[in-house]
Formats: structure tokens, C-alpha cells, sequence
């Protein structure tokens, strides 16, 4: 449903955005004559509307929330540091705001925590691995630079499908246990700032200084450069089994690990068709 409504979004945006240079064209200008008469559309005709882009992104977490059998919080909790990469294809609506809809497959990272509670049946740490595929709509201000260098700011909003790996519990007092494999979905949304970088500038074209996808201003390629936070939910996992010593039995509900956020670096390539 959320795919849907993403599509469904950026389509509307993209048909308002396709519409806007025809209904400007139409207008009248204050000389009494028409902007068909201008220099506009041929420009808006050579433009670039549609790119494509690839990404790649090294993600740090704060520290999550992470509860068993829906009463002990874990202490000592962490995500280690995990790569992403992804791709998406995009849309200009005019030289400062553009959309793309992306998705991007997140590797595995190690979430570990640690039951201290004498209450717990049983104690000890927690291992287990975590990858997700994650999906957004994104939508970008790109500052007027008119060079080779644009900053931009942008936001983004869709979901993502988390997946635990079998995971482990080692007790201070030697026994042992296993957490099963799990997965969920959850709304994920962005907040992005970076600088594009147009690896085949050409300087402006004469009389014009448009600097995106026209001309002689912007030929194709960019590299993207920035910052992103990310809000990626929650997940749970299967249930902890203990394994030693004794019978194997089941000693608590699924561990779930809560208020993912990352920071990421990231580096990626935007390609323009014209």
C-alpha cells in the first residue's frame, strides 16, 4: 500500500511538473507578447527531466532499544557499523527541486545486548544479525550555485523489511540458547544534506544560467556527496530457546530491538537524460 501511494505521489508531482512549462507558455507577457516568444521553452526543451542514480552509504547507529519477553530491557546495547548500496530513478521540476523513488539493500550488522535481571530464566548476552531492504520517496532542494558545486537539502518517506539471522546467548554460568530468525516491516523516513558535483561542467550557457540538465550549463553526470538520517522502526525476533544444559525449551517471546537510527555517509552517481 505504501509503494502504491509513493508511486502514485510522485506521479502527480511529475504530471504538475511536465505541465508547468505549457501553461507558462500560454501566459502573456507583461510587453503585451507571449514567453513562446522567449528563450524558455527551447531551454526547457533541451532540459534534462528524468536521471537515474546509484548509491552507496556507511551507516553508524545510536543505541537502539532492545527488550525481551516484553518486560526486561537489555543494557549494553549496540549495532555495529554496516555498508548499503542502492539505486533509484528520478525526476527535475525545474533547476531547484527534483524526486526520486530509491531502494537500497542494507548488509548485515551485529545487534548484541546483554539480560542482567536475576528474574530472566535466562541471562547472559544476546547476538543476532540484522539486514533490511529499505524503499523512499525523496524530495530535494537543489541551491542556486551556477557552478559546479550545488548543495541541496532533501527528505524522504517510505518503509523498510527488516530481517534477523539466527542469533545466540551465552549465560555467565555456561548455559547456552539460540534466538530464531525474524522480520517485520516498518515506516522509515530521511533527512538529507550533501553536495552535488557535476563532473562534466561546461559553465553556463550564453545568456541563460541554468545549471541543471540544459545546454552547455550541465552535460550528464554528477557525483552526490552528504549526510542522511534515517528512522528504520523496529523489528522482532524469533524466540529464545535454551539449548544447555538439560532439555531444549523455550524461555522467553521475541527479543525486539526498537528506534533504529542511522547516520550515514554517503557517495553516489547521478546520470541525466536528455
Amino acid at each position: 500500500m505504501i509503494a502504491k501511494r509513493s508511486a502514485l505521489i510522485l506521479g502527480a508531482m511529475i504530471g504538475l511538473g511536465a505541465m508547468a512549462p505549457v501553461q507558462a507558455a500560454d501566459l502573456g507577457g507583461g510587453r503585451g507578447g507571449s514567453i513562446k516568444d522567449d528563450a524558455m521553452p527551447s531551454l526547457m526543451a533541451q532540459s534534462a527531466r528524468l536521471y537515474v542514480r546509484v548509491d552507496g552509504s556507511y551507516a553508524s547507529y545510536d543505541t537502539p532499544g532492545l527488550t525481551e519477553d516484553h518486560q526486561f530491557d537489555l543494557i549494553d546495547r549496540n549495532i555495529s557499523n554496516n555498508w548499503s548500496v542502492g539505486g533509484g530513478i528520478g525526476y527535475y521540476f525545474n533547476k531547484n527541486i527534483r524526486a526520486d523513488l530509491t531502494y537500497e539493500h542494507r548488509f548485515n550488522a551485529d545487534v548484541s545486548g546483554s539480560i542482567a535481571d536475576p528474574n530472566a530464566t535466562l541471562g547472559g548476552s544476546r547476538k543476532f544479525g540484522l539486514k533490511s531492504d529499505l524503499y523512499l520517496a525523496n524530495l530535494y532542494y537543489d541551491f542556486d550555485s551556477r557552478g559546479r558545486f550545488t548543495p541541496y537539502v532533501g527528505a524522504g518517506l517510505g518503509w523498510v523489511d527488516h530481517k534477523t539471522s539466527t542469533g545466540s546467548v551465552q549465560d555467565a554460568c555456561g548455559c547456552t540458547g539460540t534466538i530464531a530468525s525474524g522480520s517485520g516491516s516498518s515506516v522509515a523516513a530521511a533527512l538529507m544534506a550533501g553536495m552535488s558535483v557535476n563532473l562534466t561542467h561546461r559553465g553556463p550557457a550564453a545568456g541563460t544560467g541554468e545549471n541543471y540538465g540544459g545546454g552547455e550549463t550541465a552535460r550528464n553526470l554528477y557525483l552526490d556527496l552528504g549526510y542522511r538520517f534515517l528512522y528504520l522502526g523496529d523489528v522482532s525476533t524469533g524466540a529464545v530457546t535454551a539449548t544447555k544444559p538439560g532439555p531444549v525449551t523455550v524461555v522467553a517471546a521475541d527479543p525486539t530491538l526498537t528506534d533504529i537510527h542511522a547516520h550515514e555517509f554517503r557517495v553516489g552517481l547521478r546520470y541525466d537524460f536528455r
